[in-house]
C-alpha cells in the first residue's frame, strides 16, 4: 500500500554526465523528508549511470536528510519502460517525472503535493522554461516547445478536463496520482502504448498518451504554472540534423494519436491535402526571407509538411487501443 507522498522518478539513459543537476535540485527543495522519495530508473545504461548516482554528492546529503534515494534497473530499452518501471517501484501515492536534464525550482516538491489535496485530480503539469547553454537560433527559438517547452502557456491555471481528450501533458516535470495511474494504464501490456523515445527513432507523445488515458478515465488534468522546471538544453539540440528528425518525428507521433484516439486516419483525401500543403510550402519559401535564419527556416517548415504528408507511423497505429475505463469520483 502507498504512503502519503511523492515518489519523484528519474528515467535516464547514459546520464551519468547529467544526472547530478536534478539531483541537486531535490536536495534544496523545500519539502520535508519525509514527503517525498527519489528513484533513478537506468535504462540499460552503459557509461556507469547507476555508480555515479550512488557516488553523488547530492544523493548522499538527501539521504543524510532522510530522504530514501533508490536506483532500479529496467533492462527493456525506451522511456515507456523506463517509466512504468518508476510508477511500479514507488512507493507513495504521487509519482512525478523529471527528466535527467531538469531543475525543478525548491518550491516544487511542496506545491506540487499541495495540488493533490483536491479529489478527483490525477494529473499535475508542470511550467517548463528553457535554460539554454548558448542561444538558440532564431529558426529554433521559434519552435521551442517542441524541446519540451511550455511556458507559453501563461500564468494561469487551466483545467484541460476530465474527459477524452488529448491535452498537452508533457512527461517533464509531469504529476501523476499513482491510484489513477495504475487504473487507467494498461502497464501489464505495454505493447499497447506509444513506445516513445526508442534508441535513434524520435517518437513522442507517450506523456501525452498517459494524460488522454487519465481525462478517459475520468481524471482532471490540470496545468499548475506555480511549479516551475528549468530544462538545460545543450548546443547539440541546435544542430540541423538533429532537429530535422525532431520535426519529423514530433508531427508523426500526434498524428499517430489522433489517428489512434481521435479517429483521424489519413485517406485519399488528406493526402492530397498533404501534398498541397507541401508544395505550397516549397512555392512560399522566398517568404520566409523575412523571419531571418533563412535557409533552416525552410527546411524546418518543409520537413513539417513532409511528416504531415507521410501521417501517422504505421506499425504504432495498427495496435489496439487501450480498452475504456469507468470513471471514479469527479473533482468537486
Amino acid at each position: 500500500m502507498s504512503q502519503p507522498g511523492v515518489t519523484m522518478v528519474i528515467p535516464t539513459y547514459n546520464g551519468a554526465a547529467r544526472v547530478e543537476a536534478p539531483l541537486q535540485a531535490l536536495l534544496a527543495q523545500q519539502a520535508a523528508s519525509e514527503h517525498f522519495e527519489v528513484v533513478v530508473v537506468d535504462n540499460n545504461s552503459t557509461d556507469g549511470t547507476a555508480r555515479v548516482v550512488e557516488g553523488s554528492a547530492a544523493v548522499a546529503g538527501l539521504r543524510e536528510r532522510g530522504v530514501d534515494v533508490r536506483v532500479v534497473h529496467e533492462a527493456r530499452q525506451g522511456l515507456l519502460f523506463a517509466r512504468l518501471c518508476g510508477v511500479l517501484s514507488a512507493r507513495r501515492d504521487v509519482v512525478c517525472f523529471l527528466d535527467d536534464d531538469n531543475v525543478p525550482e525548491p518550491n516544487f516538491v511542496r506545491d506540487g503535493l499541495a495540488q493533490f489535496e483536491v479529489p478527483g485530480l490525477g494529473v499535475v503539469i508542470s511550467r517548463l522554461y528553457p535554460r539554454y547553454e548558448v542561444p538558440p537560433p532564431a529558426s529554433i527559438s521559434r519552435r521551442e516547445h517542441l524541446l519540451a517547452i511550455n511556458h507559453r502557456l501563461g500564468d494561469a491555471r487551466i483545467d484541460f478536463g476530465a474527459e477524452a481528450t488529448l491535452a498537452p501533458t508533457i512527461g517533464a516535470g509531469l504529476w501523476l496520482r499513482r491510484e489513477a495511474f495504475l487504473e487507467a494504464v494498461p502497464w501489464r501490456t505495454p505493447e499497447q502504448l506509444m513506445p516513445d523515445r526508442l534508441g535513434k527513432r524520435l517518437l513522442s507523445g507517450g506523456d501525452i498518451e498517459l494524460g488522454y488515458l487519465l481525462g478517459k478515465a475520468g481524471y482532471h488534468r490540470v496545468y499548475a504554472p506555480g511549479l516551475k522546471v528549468w530544462h538545460l538544453i545543450p548546443r547539440a539540440r541546435f544542430e540541423t540534423r538533429y532537429f530535422l528528425r525532431l520535426i519529423v518525428g514530433v508531427v508523426r507521433s500526434e498524428k499517430t494519436l489522433e489517428a489512434r484516439y481521435l479517429g483521424r486516419r489519413p485517406n485519399w483525401l488528406t493526402w492530397l491535402k498533404g501534398c498541397a500543403r507541401l508544395v505550397g510550402a516549397g512555392l512560399a519559401s522566398p517568404a520566409l526571407a523575412l523571419r531571418g535564419d533563412f535557409a533552416r527556416e525552410v527546411l524546418f517548415v518543409l520537413a513539417s509538411r513532409w511528416a504531415q504528408l507521410q501521417g501517422p507511423y504505421p506499425d504504432i497505429q495498427g495496435r489496439p487501443p487501450p480498452q475504456a475505463f469507468h470513471a471514479p469520483t469527479q473533482l468537486e
